[in-house]
């Protein structure tokens, strides 16, 4: 499940009715860092900051649940031919993007996931650091034309393919 969260409302969990082959695929998530939460509630708490310090609700995912692991689709493998395809295609080209298994495993484990778009170097370490400050882990940053690992996955590794391992 995917959460905007706007300015003046507290962060607070939603339940979505969508069904989850209907969610929009994540494809490249271009201009965006992602970041791990064990608990979906510190991941609500980053993503009121991160509005809190100026990036718009808009900009502010909070993946998590049935839909969220869908979004997500680390393997393409809920989306279909197209969408295992797509994957496919996608890991040859671009070295971080198997994680998206692995971000899908944390939201499969009961935890979420933050999604910030930011540009330019300031707005994206002061995302990093907020994302940090609430006990995200596992943050990438997905450029235009490269990938950024910022920090790497803490604690007991998720359940995912040896093929997506680095």
């Amino acid at each position: 499940m995917w959460v905007r969260i706007p300015p003046s409302v507290p962060p607070l969990p939603v339940v979505s009715t969508v069904p989850a082959t209907s969610s929009p695929f994540i494809g490249y998530p271009a201009d965006r860092l992602l970041g791990a939460f064990r608990d979906p509630t510190a991941a609500a708490g980053a993503a009121a900051a991160l509005v809190a310090d100026g990036i718009p609700s808009k900009d502010v995912s909070i993946l998590r649940g049935e839909d969220g692991a869908a979004r997500l689709d680390g393997t393409g493998a809920t989306h279909g031919p197209v969408g295992r395809t797509r994957r496919l295609v996608s890991f040859t080209l671009m070295d971080q993007l198997p994680d998206l298994a692995w971000y899908e495993a944390a939201v499969r484990d009961g935890g979420a996931v933050v999604m910030v778009r930011v540009r330019g170097d300031a707005k994206k370490r002061a995302a990093i650091a907020i994302v940090r400050e609430h006990g995200g882990h596992f943050l990438n940053y997905y450029g235009r034309f490269a990938t950024e690992e910022v920090s790497r996955w803490s604690g007991p590794e998720p359940e995912v393919s040896d093929l997506l391992k680095r």
